[in-house]
């Protein structure tokens, strides 16, 4: 019997998981992208499990829990870069436990002692942190072993790479604006990153401000802090000032950071839509789409590339 030929467009953690899911289904997947992983937008991710920003959804619940239990899998490989980390999330208002918490293991709410006063809750979790250079090469060699294909070039047509395979899977971010989606924006992100040290043990999120979502986390390489959601902002001028807020932020979540020492400031493009886009492109049905995930890629990875398949008319060999 025939194998489906599927091509995927792009090499970020959308791309990769996409054509691991679609070789473990019995497909031949070639990946076509301009850059391989290490270039991508995902190589500068803090690349933990979590729902920034979102509001309660049962599609992004259930492809966020896939994806939790796939990257949990994972960990228990030390080469897959990742680790199961114990988030402290924080709360400006108590509005009981998160509305994701049944994906998390080891759930708590903290003591009120526990809790800055400026706080009015806090949970903790369980939930998996990927280093992101490891992880991305990790998958990017599962889908070589799974007989996968690299192709390195820009696409400036998906639909005309249909006569070639049964279907394409744009996997492009922003690169989709040019294929005609005006639904997409950028939101700017700069992130940190600092040594190791013993003073910082976990991660830590507060949220609460939509421009300046402020968080650590510990990587099994280095410590990643953040940062900044700047709409439409594409300067890649950082200025001291707002290294500087960065760190004074996390400070105040973790008094652990002001020990550590900042090696690196990064700037990062994350590609906005009002909701991802999982679904057969309206005039080409063999043409399926993959991005829009915002800060939410490596959170939705694994569960979108199932949905892709589903859209495919396959179903997930796991």
């Amino acid at each position: 019997m025939t194998r489906p030929r599927i091509i995927v467009l792009g090499a970020g953690v959308s791309g990769l998981t996409t054509a691991v899911t679609m070789s473990l289904a019995g497909c031949d997947v070639v990946i076509h992208a301009a850059e391989g992983p290490a270039q991508t937008t995902s190589a500068l991710a803090a690349a933990i499990w979590h729902p920034f920003y979102q509001a309660p959804d049962f599609v992004y619940l259930e492809r966020a829990r896939q994806t939790y239990t796939a990257m949990r899998r994972l960990s228990a490989d030390t080469s897959s870069g990742v680790h199961m980390r114990m988030l402290t999330e924080y709360f400006q208002r108590d509005a009981g436990m998160p509305w994701w918490a049944d994906c998390a293991n080891s759930l708590k709410r903290l003591p009120e002692a526990d809790v800055p006063s400026r706080f009015a809750c806090a949970y903790r979790m369980a939930v998996p942190v990927a280093d992101t250079a490891t992880y991305l090469r990790y998958v990017m060699n599962m889908f070589f072993e799974l007989g996968g294909h690299f192709e390195q070039g820009r696409v400036d047509d998906p639909s005309s790479l249909l006569d070639a395979a049964d279907y394409v899977v744009n996997c492009c971010g922003y690169g989709s604006r040019q294929f005609g989606d005006g639904e997409l924006s950028l939101s700017r992100a700069i992130v940190l990153r600092a040594k190791r040290d013993a003073a910082v043990r976990g991660c830590f999120i507060d949220d609460s401000d939509p421009a300046a979502p402020t968080y650590i986390v510990e990587r099994g390489d280095d410590i990643v802090l953040g940062g900044t959601a700047d709409p439409e902002l594409t300067s890649t001028v950082i200025g001291e000032r707002q290294i500087e807020d960065i760190v004074r932020r996390c400070t105040q979540l973790c008094e652990g950071v002001a020990a550590l020492r900042v090696v690196e400031a990064r700037i990062g493009f994350r590609p906005m839509r009002r909701a991802p886009r999982v679904a057969c492109d309206e005039r080409y049905p063999r043409l399926l789409h993959n991005y829009g995930h915002g800060g939410g890629g490596f959170t939705l990875s694994w569960g979108c590339a199932n949905d892709v398949l589903r859209l495919a008319g396959m179903t997930s060999a796991n």
